[in-house]
């Protein structure tokens, strides 16, 4: 049988983000996909190819039949303004996405893609790029043989608070996007879900990292 005719579990986490919402939705609707576990705090719509693991973030289970996946897509991912402290959204940001790069390693997942962001860098001195950047080469170094990292810029996609700032930036570049160069356009979040999950689903040896103009 063609290795593309071998339909694929995935382990998601952040399901319930601007991100993982679109990642989620295509996955259940791709072929190659047999089964999408989703790792959430509050329950999802059910689906038939769907397995909703209701979990406790500050908790996650080290032992557990869903570690056995083709591919981990993590998508996790807060605001200051959100996580209220800059200690809550470094939880978030990083010390979640490196315990399941961890986790995912010690199973012996093969592949794990991680939404980031453009200009992450561990010496940056903002704490989101900053962050980024950790959790970035927390994943790197986990030791998984196919590691993805997408960089994208600022996300045209709809989200559940409401970010002014964003807001603002949306409007410039849908005006703007044609006359820029590509690494400072909006990115569509269908197209960047789309790639991802193709990223998790060839799962190709070795660290691939795709900025912002492979979005577009």
């Amino acid at each position: 049988m063609s290795s593309t005719n071998i339909q694929k579990t995935l382990l998601l986490v952040g399901a319930t983000g601007v991100v993982g919402h679109h990642v989620l939705a295509q996955a259940l609707a791709h072929p190659q996909v047999g089964k999408v576990v989703a790792l959430t705090r509050k329950p999802l719509t059910p689906h038939p190819k769907l397995l909703n693991q209701l979990i406790d973030f500050n908790a996650i289970p080290e032992e557990a039949p869903w570690w056995q996946a083709d591919a981990v897509i993590c998508t996790l991912g807060t605001t200051i303004k959100v996580a209220k402290t800059a200690e809550q959204f470094r939880f978030v940001d990083y010390t979640l996405v490196a315990q399941f790069a961890a986790l995912a390693a010690q199973h012996s997942v093969p592949c794990f893609v991680l939404n980031s962001a453009m200009m992450a860098n561990t010496k940056a001195k903002g704490l989101y790029l900053r962050t980024k950047g950790e959790a970035e080469q927390a994943v790197k170094n986990s030791g998984i043989p196919s590691v993805i990292i997408a960089r994208p810029g600022l996300l045209d996609g709809q989200r559940e608070e409401f970010r002014l700032g964003e807001e603002i930036g949306l409007v410039a570049s849908r005006l703007f996007n044609p006359l820029l160069p590509k690494r400072l356009r909006s990115v569509k979040v269908e197209k960047l879900a789309r790639i991802m999950l193709q990223e998790a689903l060839k799962a190709e040896p070795g660290v691939k990292v795709l900025e912002s103009e492979n979005f577009q």
